[in-house]
């Protein structure tokens, strides 16, 4: 399976033991779950932009999506070879998120 990273700005995180970190606050987690479900072709992990830059000479990464506060950093990326880097729209990043609040919730993602 392919390996893709989900770049976020921040995250509490746990070393995997196949490869990355796993998210262990429920905002990021959960994003991570959306985006799998969107791209089930590769096996997602998120993280910061260090992370991703320190994973991308360590393990064969295949794409990176990048949450909308970080979009100006996709030229940067762009650099490295045989890596999709893809940046969510604000409209996108707001399907797959969850809100923090249950009176707020919609089934986004149909």
């Amino acid at each position: 399976m392919k390996k893709a990273l989900l770049v976020v700005h921040r995250y509490k995180s746990e070393d995997d033991d196949d490869w990355g970190s796993v998210a262990k606050d429920y905002g990021t987690s959960d994003l991570v779950e959306n985006i799998s479900k969107m791209h089930p072709s590769h096996d997602w992990r998120p993280a910061t932009l260090t992370e991703a830059r320190e994973l991308m000479h360590k393990v064969k990464i295949d794409r990176l999506i990048l949450v909308p506060m970080l979009k100006d950093y996709i030229e940067e990326l762009n650099a490295y070879p045989d890596v999709q880097v893809d940046c969510l729209t604000a409209d996108e990043y707001g399907k797959i998120s969850k809100p923090p609040f249950a009176f707020l919730r919609k089934d986004y993602l149909n």
